[in-house]
């Protein structure tokens, strides 16, 4: 009498092999899908945090001004009003660096890092749909400052565009018409 054999066959266990080669690679990118799908959406949140808080100090101080002495499209120069007085002060564009910086005085030398990263910052002073320039125009015609703050991603330098408008309130505004 014959004895039974129990046990795998090769090609049996050939054909599991594949199975779980199969399911392994389907499982192996589902994880490094999901990893970079943290990763993207933790730069965003880094890029939107910082952008937020760069636009709303800009935000803040350029409401506040009263005169502006320097007005051009990567630099502001203006006054505004502090508790011990007048104060001057710039938000400028670090090109060398790429970062936005703030700083006392006209001409300075070394501010305060309000963002870095900065591929393009852009302002554009308005008298109500028009162009307001300074020196030419008078202060109390700026009806708006227009920022635009384009920012690269850490890893690929894409970019990413954040904008807003600042209505001033203390420059005896007439809304861009005398």
């Amino acid at each position: 009498m014959m004895k039974k054999q129990t046990g795998f066959t090769l090609i049996e266990m050939i054909a599991v092999f594949l199975i779980m080669g199969i399911i392994a690679t389907v499982a192996g990118m589902a994880i490094v899908t999901g990893v970079k799908g943290y990763l993207f959406a933790k730069d965003n949140l880094s890029i939107s945090q910082k952008a937020q808080m760069a636009m709303t100090r800009m935000n803040r101080e350029l409401m506040e001004l009263f005169d502006v002495s320097t007005a051009e499209s990567a630099r502001i120069t203006y006054q505004r009003l502090d508790g011990a007085g007048t104060l001057t002060q710039t938000i400028y564009l670090d090109e060398t660096d790429e970062k936005v910086k703030i700083a006392f005085g006209p001409n300075p030398s070394d501010g305060d890092i309000l963002v870095d990263h900065v591929s393009e910052f852009k302002l554009t002073y308005y008298k109500g749909t028009a162009s307001w320039v300074a020196g030419t125009d008078d202060i109390r015609e700026l009806s708006a400052i227009g920022i635009d703050l384009d920012l690269k991603r850490f890893e690929n330098e894409r970019i990413v565009e954040f904008s807003t408008m600042v209505s001033p309130r203390n420059n005896n505004n007439y809304g861009g018409a005398p």
